[in-house]
């Protein structure tokens, strides 16, 4: 009997898992300065090894204190994670026998930022979505009129454009509902519109989705609006994971 290969949907699915696994051993790994990781009680021990000052003490502090320290760094060293993984990549594009970014690309396929950080770091940025980044920032001071404030594009080296959505930041929106348009910037250096309304009335962090899955947009450079009360205020945030 001839054997299928892994669907894309099985895929994103699996590496899905996956980096909730990369998520957690970052977790605990940590920094030093992060109660409760791996790394913060490495430090300790470092520390401990460190406070040794009696003149019977020296030879013992210099034989232990570069493995202490090497510890804490190792602790927080994040390509430790990623090679953990090394061997289910390796079966997995054993499996499918083609490059698993031209593959990825070829399906529409787009991964967990957490993945490529820690799971897989040869997945091209193209193909990851990124993590939530607030592109920009909007406080109405009237009808029609407000501050728009630039917030942070995604880092294209790392990662690819994703949807946008809206997210009311404020006190509940006013009696008034405001109709936004966003000036946007595409992966491919693109500028598209994308326009959303959000009701009245709508409590502190509704979150509004413009237009599809499909969208890859790193940045914005501006918002207007139609409508609006004094008062009222919004962010415009990429999306994480939404799936095409």
């Amino acid at each position: 009997m001839s054997q299928r290969q892994i669907t894309p949907a099985e895929y994103i699915a699996w590496t899905d898992l996956l980096s909730e696994a990369v998520k957690i051993l970052f977790t605990a790994r940590g920094a030093e300065e992060t109660p409760g990781t791996a790394a913060y009680h490495c430090a300790a021990a470092r520390n401990a090894v460190t406070a040794l000052v009696e003149p019977d003490e020296a030879q013992l502090t210099v034989d232990l204190l570069p493995a202490a320290m090497a510890l804490v760094e190792r602790a927080e060293r994040e390509s430790d994670v990623s090679s953990m993984f090394a061997g289910f990549n390796a079966a997995l594009v054993g499996h499918l026998g083609v490059n698993l970014n031209t593959w990825l690309q070829a399906e529409g396929l787009r991964v967990s930022h957490w993945w490529r950080r820690g799971g897989n770091v040869t997945i091209s940025p193209v193909n990851v979505f990124p993590p939530v980044t607030t592109l920009g920032s909007f406080a109405v001071t009237g009808s029609g009129a407000g501050t728009f404030t630039d917030g942070q594009a995604v880092d294209t080296t790392l990662y690819g454009g994703a949807q946008i959505e809206l997210e009311v930041t404020g006190n509940p929106i006013g009696e008034t509902a405001i109709d936004v348009a966003v000036t946007c910037v595409t992966a491919t250096g693109q500028n598209v519109q994308r326009t959303g309304q959000i009701p009245a009335q709508a409590a502190a962090g509704l979150k509004l989705a413009l237009e599809d899955a499909t969208d890859r947009i790193v940045n914005i450079t501006a918002i207007a609006i139609t409508g609006g009360t004094n008062g009222d205020a919004f962010r415009v945030q990429t999306m994480e994971d939404a799936r095409s």
